[in-house]
């Protein structure tokens, strides 16, 4: 979901895995949105809301900013 010059991202993680990708969470979230030419993202926060149904939920906070 994008709102204004933020984008916010869901992030659920059923299991603890070693291998997990913090980066495959953030791309697939950014496909979600379009981003305008010469916009990029910067990670602005990353919180741990809780655990839920044996998962972890995370959200993802990106600033859009200029390129």
């Amino acid at each position: 979901m994008r709102i204004n010059n933020q984008i916010f991202i869901e992030w659920a993680i059923k299991r603890v895995y070693e291998d997990f990708s913090f980066t495959k969470a953030i791309e697939s979230g950014i496909n979600l949105v379009s981003l305008k030419e010469g916009e990029k993202v910067e990670v602005h926060q990353v919180i741990n809301v809780g655990e839920f149904n044996d998962g972890k939920i995370f959200l993802i906070i990106l600033n859009v900013i200029k390129d």
